[in-house]
């Protein structure tokens, strides 16, 4: 008897362990994960602050059993497996060895959780947020969070709910990596606008040109727009703002394409009046109108070329569906069509068909005219805008999928980093997928990186002096007008490690309909969010970041170091002297640029190279080539040895 004993002893531990290995391999091969990817091991899962444990009710083994909130005990049925698929979890509990899954793959808030046959599908993949002292579990295939109905309740059953932050939602969960720390950063308090700032443009002087539609808080949907658009020019210094309400050029400039001329003007695009275009003058400080466009549209991607000229691509969200063939503007001459250059080459497979899947092309200006779209399709192209035009296949943007609502930032000469956005424009989830293209070699290198820590649509994404990216607000569900699910904490993506770090929050949500730009002091400016009349999203305000850079590590302001002294002008392929502090250790040219939509094609980092002159001037070498230092207004940053910038100079190259 003692020796049946043992041998069912020896039969009861291979039978656990080939549960274990099954319950390692099946989920992988499930989700088509590598084998490779090891498993993380955890402890319960419990809720901020009291005792209690996503427990499977009964310790049954059934499918459908719910998920329920339980004393903790320590019970096999209240520890779960967590296996990586991507940036997202399966959750496995150790004692059915079945996945936690909403029921149904319910979409909607309440939708119930429970443990079913382990099966790769988006309402068994959970993210694990950071949160507060813990993490929100938000469902892959809604955005929703698993929720507690209180942080006291015993055995009822967990729900997804709209996530908003609270201990009912913030879980702590043993076994998985620390969080990152926080990098120094501070947000200003708000700063109210007299409108939505739905689209914002830098302007040379340091303010920012922003505007909403044919309201500050609405806009009119009609074939039959009002043809006016509110604006205001924001002071950055004083946080004062003025409005004006423009009439003169009969545009309702809402979801147009913006581009920075080359000698500063704002040129307004498409839109609402889809065939309509306007140029704001800085210098006069007034509104003319521009060459109505061939094509009408909406929602396009816009650029300015090396030649200082304006390409146009896509744009099916007003003015009919489809056919939104690429066009380029010659100041003087008006538009041309480029013919060869159809939208088809930039569609997404968006739900909503082609009124959203050719919306926001990135785009970059590359030497001698051309273009290198980067998305948002996972489809890349070289477009030639000479005549005709023609097009070059650059291959797909590496393992990354339709990225709608993503965005795109040069952060250094040739090479580009993508992050966010989601299969569809509206009611799809986000990702939090992050890829780098060089295309500094005439060709398009993918490389994909480790991922955001958050899934985020409708982000922004903005380049500092450094080369680092700041990438701000978003939402983890695509869902124009809403702020739920919004992520109010920014990331810092640091090109020497390929890294994504977390900063201060933000105050307010900035999604649908939000921007984000670089400042002339080296901050960056947040806000907008809504226009939709007495919407509860309505945000007329910006916020102001101080990033990691202009701060010392316990947080006080930096020392900065200061330009002194820099031409107002510069020729490419010529080399400035300016004066600034002693031991500089790098200068950098950032485009002024121009948002709306999480779009910015216009902005661009320059780094430049130099020498120090004898009375310890410093001599910066301007590329030669327009396709690298594109026509236009810069601000001129100087970097000293801690990596701290100056508060830059504006210059015009041309």
């Amino acid at each position: 008897m003692p020796g049946i004993r043992s041998n069912r002893h020896v039969s009861s531990l291979l039978v656990r362990c080939v549960r274990f290995l099954l319950l390692i391999a099946l989920p992988l091969a499930l989700a088509g994960v590598s084998p490779a990817v090891q498993a993380q091991t955890s402890a319960p899962i419990t809720l901020t602050g009291t005792s209690m444990c996503a427990d499977v009710s009964g310790q049954s083994l059934t499918p459908g059993a719910p998920v329920i909130s339980w004393p903790c005990w320590g019970g096999a049925n209240q520890q779960w497996l967590p296996i990586a698929t991507g940036a997202r979890y399966n959750l496995i509990n150790l004692n059915s060895d079945l996945c936690m899954d909403v029921s149904g793959q319910s979409p909607d808030p309440g939708g119930p959780i429970i443990q079913w046959t382990c099966n790769g599908g988006l309402n068994q993949a959970f993210s694990l947020m950071p949160q507060g002292t813990g993490y929100a579990i938000v469902a892959g295939h809604s955005g929703l969070c698993v929720t507690a109905s209180s942080t006291t309740s015993q055995g009822v059953q967990l729900t997804q709910q709209v996530c908003n932050g609270s201990a009912t939602q913030t879980w702590q969960v043993s076994g998985l990596p620390p969080q990152k720390p926080t990098l120094p950063s501070k947000w200003s308090a708000p700063v109210t606008l007299p409108l939505v700032p739905l689209h914002a443009a830098n302007l040379p002087n340091g303010n920012v040109l922003v505007w909403a539609a044919d309201s500050a808080l609405d806009f009119t949907n009609s074939g039959n727009p009002p043809g006016r658009t509110y604006t205001a020019i924001f002071n950055p210094a004083t946080g004062n703002s003025t409005q004006v309400i423009v009439t003169n050029t009969g545009h309702d400039m809402f979801c147009p394409g913006i581009a920075n001329l080359p000698d500063g003007r704002i040129f307004v695009t498409g839109g609402l009046s889809s065939s309509r275009t306007s140029i704001y003058s800085p210098s006069t400080n007034r509104w003319t109108a521009g060459d109505q466009m061939h094509i009408p549209r909406g929602y396009q991607g816009s650029l300015t070329l090396s030649n200082g000229n304006v390409f146009l691509v896509g744009g099916s969200w007003s003015g009919g569906l489809g056919g939104k063939t690429g066009e380029t503007w010659t100041p003087g001459s008006g538009w041309q069509t480029n013919g060869a250059i159809v939208d088809d080459y930039i569609l997404t497979n968006d739900n909503a068909g082609v009124f959203r899947s050719d919306n926001h092309a990135w785009l970059f200006a590359v030497s001698n005219g051309r273009v290198f779209h980067a998305g948002p399709s996972r489809a890349m192209h070289w477009f030639d805008t000479a005549g005709n035009g023609s097009v070059t296949a650059a291959g797909n943007r590496g393992s990354d999928s339709d990225a709608m609502n993503g965005n795109a930032v040069m952060y250094d000469i040739g090479k580009i980093l993508t992050v966010g956005g989601a299969p569809s424009y509206d009611q799809s989830q986000a990702t939090s997928h992050a890829t780098l293209i060089d295309i500094s070699k005439g060709t398009a290198k993918t490389q994909t990186i480790a991922p955001m820590s958050y899934q985020r649509a409708f982000s922004n994404s903005v380049v500092l002096p450094n080369g680092q990216v700041v990438v701000v607000g978003g939402q983890t569900f695509a869902a124009p007008f809403s702020d739920d699910n919004a992520i109010l904490t920014p990331e810092l993506w640091d090109p020497s490690n390929n890294s994504f770090s977390p900063l201060v929050r933000q105050a307010v949500p900035r999604t649908y309909h939000s921007v984000a730009l670089l400042l002339n002091d080296g901050r960056v400016l947040s806000g907008g969010g809504g226009l939709c009349g007495g919407c509860a999203t309505n945000h007329t305000d910006v916020e102001i970041l101080t990033p990691p850079y202009l701060l010392n590590a316990d947080g006080s302001a930096a020392s900065r170091p200061s330009l002194s002294s820099v031409p107002s002008e510069a020729q490419l392929g010529t080399t400035i002297v300016v004066t600034a502090s002693r031991n500089m250790r790098a200068f950098a040219l950032m485009r002024s640029s121009s948002v709306t939509h999480s779009l910015n094609n216009e902005q661009r980092r320059v780094p430049l190279s130099f020498t120090v002159g004898t009375a310890g001037e410093y001599h910066l070498r301007i590329p030669s080539d327009p396709g690298v230092v594109i026509p236009g207004y810069y601000m001129l940053f100087a970097l000293n040895s801690n990596g701290v910038p100056s508060v830059s100079r504006v210059l015009l190259v041309h």
